[in-house]
This record gives structure tokens, sequence and C-alpha cells, in this order.
């Protein structure tokens, strides 16, 4: 816990200053992105609609035609082209907005909302980079010193301070907080669920179990994408506790039980929201229309020849042809989730069509997304990927179980990239924490090497044996 506090003492300061200092400080959401349809729904919540959009009602229009007004730089021209009653939305997923929601009622939606919600998303990058360092210390106290030749208290703080160096030096993390995006919160349910899981393997109760399971659910209210996870997470989840429970010498049957607990809790608060979401739009669609939706734009020639990078080109395309068979002004929710849900069915139609006329590009195009998402390969990010591969080769040596609770999230995180589409790295996001931890100790491993390698120069063994 010690060392909890002290990262969070040395992130919060950063991280907050960065965003403050920052000229979208107390702007509207930026006009590209997802931001301004996160901020749409939290309005819609603050307004007892529930999560929905209202884009006709001139106060949510207000703040951006101000905005727009204020610094014609600022081009909110598709914000402000949308119109319509208020609608129930069924595309993202509920708990950002429900924070912007939660601070429209404590703040009036404005500057200063707009102020505390980036400070919110600086405070929860700093406390999700500070339960990783919590965690990657706690992991090397728990390896076996016999053979590092370094001790606990010596592991434990270089990997301690290596983390801490390593979130310093990301600026690129810090960009995440001047914008309404999902990125920090995930990275910091994430990391609860990373540290919660393993804690609770080591103590073998089923409530630390449901813990892991209700912030696996969390996590997926806050990105959806992490449902695909799950068939994954069931096997990784059943690895690492059998190895924890083996090297602890506890009941062989305990890790299966473990992971049923974690994933009924899960699907028990999910199917909440996936019920909900079948309500709104009269059909079965428990996880709504955006992912058939966006999928599209993942299998085409114009993600191919972006090196499997998402594209929005097909999806816009679509949502033209189809939106131009409908009067948007006058039409009704009814008619525009029926809308949405056509339009589902027509990306989900072109996704299949696009696979079956091309199976030979499907190895090349999943090598591509996982090349392009773990981009770039060059400088200091280099450096990091390298550090955490020799890091994961002194765990190899040292403590595979460590090594499992760490790459598990990230070949996860891979796999679902491979098979989907690749954003930029921000898929990347919220597995930082295990990436950072792998360098860390690479770090670790480096300075052992060349202790090492000092003590046998000045010995002279390394001329004599």
């Amino acid at each position: 816990m010690h060392w909890f506090f002290f990262a969070s003492l040395c992130f919060l300061p950063l991280h907050i200053s960065a965003v403050v200092l920052d000229e979208w400080f107390v702007l509207p959401p930026k006009p590209i992105g997802d931001g301004p349809d996160y901020e749409a729904i939290g309005y819609g919540i603050s307004q007892g609609h529930g999560w929905s959009t209202s884009f006709s009602d001139p106060q949510w229009r207000a703040a951006y035609e101000q905005a727009q007004a204020s610094s014609p730089e600022l081009k909110y021209s598709v914000q402000l082209a949308r119109s319509g009653p208020v609608v129930a939305d069924t595309n993202r997923p509920p708990l950002f907005p429900f924070v912007i929601g939660a601070v429209y009622q404590v703040a009036p939606r404005g500057p200063i909302a707009f102020g505390i919600i980036r400070i919110l998303l600086a405070c929860c990058l700093s406390v999700g980079c500070a339960i990783a360092v919590a965690w990657g210390v706690a992991l090397a106290r728990g390896i076996n010193h016999n053979g590092t030749s370094m001790s606990s208290t010596t592991l434990s703080a270089i990997v301690g301070l290596s983390l801490i160096a390593i979130v310093y030096s990301e600026r690129n993390l810090r960009n995440y907080t001047t914008d309404f995006l999902t990125e920090p919160l995930a990275l910091l349910l994430t990391h609860a669920f990373l540290i919660v899981a393993w804690f609770g393997a080591k103590r073998g109760s089923w409530r630390w179990a449901a813990a892991a399971g209700c912030l696996f659910a969390c996590m997926t209210f806050c990105r959806g994408v992490f449902v695909l996870w799950l068939p994954l997470l069931v096997a990784w989840l059943w690895c690492a506790n059998r190895m924890t429970v083996t090297q602890m010498g506890a009941r062989r049957l305990t890790p299966f039980y473990r992971v049923c607990v974690c994933i009924m809790v899960f699907g028990t608060l999910c199917s909440v929201w996936w019920i909900r979401n079948c309500y709104v739009l009269g059909s079965f669609h428990p996880l709504g229309t955006k992912g058939a939706t966006t999928l599209m734009g993942g299998y085409c020639d114009e993600a191919f020849h972006a090196g499997g990078e998402w594209q929005f080109a097909p999806e816009r395309e679509l949502r033209l042809r189809l939106q131009s068979k409908v009067d948007l002004v006058a039409a009704s929710a009814e008619d525009l989730h029926e809308l949405e849900l056509e339009i589902g069915k027509q990306a989900a139609v072109q996704t299949k069509a696009w696979i079956a006329s091309n199976p030979g590009l499907l190895p090349l195009l999943f090598l591509k997304r996982v090349v392009t998402e773990w981009n770039p390969y060059r400088g200091k990010a280099l450096l990091l990927k390298l550090l955490a591969i020799a890091g994961a080769i002194w765990l190899l040596r040292n403590d595979r179980n460590v090594l499992v609770w760490l790459i598990g999230p990230l070949v996860m995180n891979t796999i679902v990239v491979a098979f989907t589409y690749s954003v930029g790295g921000r898929f990347l996001v919220p597995t930082y924490g295990p990436l950072y931890i792998l360098a860390a100790f690479g770090i670790a491993g480096v300075i052992k090497s060349i202790t090492y390698v000092k003590s046998r120069w000045a010995s002279g063994g390394m001329f004599y044996t």
C-alpha cells in the first residue's frame, strides 16, 4: 500500500497539471472522435432521459454553438448537423456517460463541468498507474529470490522506481485525458481487475473472485470490446489460478470454482444492460447494434490498405444511403431504432461478403492489425518493448507464474485486435500496466546482468572460468 500511495502522489500532480494547462481544459469534447457521443448521452442522463440522446435539444446544442462562435477554428459542424427526438442509445457502453451525467448533477454543464470531467479522467489515469506500480512491487516481492541473486527489497525497489519513471516518460498517455475518452477509466478498471484477480488467487476466497467478476463487468460497461475477451479470459484465469494454487499447495479444483464465480457475477451484472438493450430495440441484440456496424470498418479494402486500421468510410457510406430513405426531421424514436437495426443488419451482410470474397487476405490482415496496434517501433517506444521482452525472458527463467499473470492480458488484447480491427493503439492502453511491469522486470534483469559482469570483472573470473 505504501507504494500505491507514493505512486499516486507522484502521478496526480503530473496528470492533473497536464490537463489544467491544456488548451482543451474547459472546452466541450473534441469534434473528432467518440467524445461528443459520450457527452450527448451523459447530458441525456442528467436531464432524466436515461441513456439517450436528444440532438435537437437547444440546451445541448448551445455548448457547441458557443464554443464554435468563440473559437472559429473549432469545427462542430458534424455535431450541430444532427437532429432528432429523445432516443434511447444502445451504441455506447453505459459507464462513462453515467460519470458525465453525475458531474452535470453537481456542476452546471459548461466550462466548469468540462474541466471537472477532464480532471476526473486524470485522476483515473493516476490511480490506475499507481495500482500498476503497487502490483508490480507485490509481484517482485513474491518471486523466489534464491536463483535471482537479488534480494526482495532490492528487486521490488527497482521495479517500483522503474514503473514510476516509465509512467513519467509516457507523454502520449496523458493525451487521453484531454478529451472525453474511455481510455483512462478503462485503464483504471483493468488494472484493478488484474490485481484483485491475482490477490484473490493467492487468498483463495470466493469473495475476491466475485469482486473480480464485478470489476470485469465494469470494464465491459466502460468499453464493450472487453466482452470479446471472455472465452480467452476463462482459459487464462483458470491457468493463472491453477499455477498460483499449485505454487501455494491448495486443492486442484479450486481454480475451476473461482473462475465460475467470477464469470457468474460478470454475467449477472451485465445481463441487466443486455436485457435493457433488447427491450429498447425490440429484438435480440443484447450488445446493441454498434458492434456489427463498427466491424464493417475493419473488414474492407480501405482497412486492408491502411494496415488493418479501422476505417469510417464504409459506415459513413452505408449510413448516408439508408438515412436518405428516412425523414430524419420527422422520424420518431422507434423509426430511428429501426434505422439502426437495418444499418447493423446491412453492415453484417457487407462484412460477411468481404470475408467470403477475400479469404486469402485474412492472415495478412490479422498480422497487419497486430503490427499497427503495437506501433511505433522506434525510439523510446521500441526501447520499452525490448525491455518488456527482456522482462518476459527473465521471468520465464525465474517465475513463470508471474509471467502468465502479466502476459495474459497482452495476449488476449492482441488476439481481439487481430480478429476485429486496430484503432491507433487505443485498444492497448488499458493493458499498459502489464506491459510496463514487464519492462520494469527487464530493467531489473539488465541491472542484475551488469552487476554480475562488474563483479566477475573485478574478481578476474571472466578470464579464468
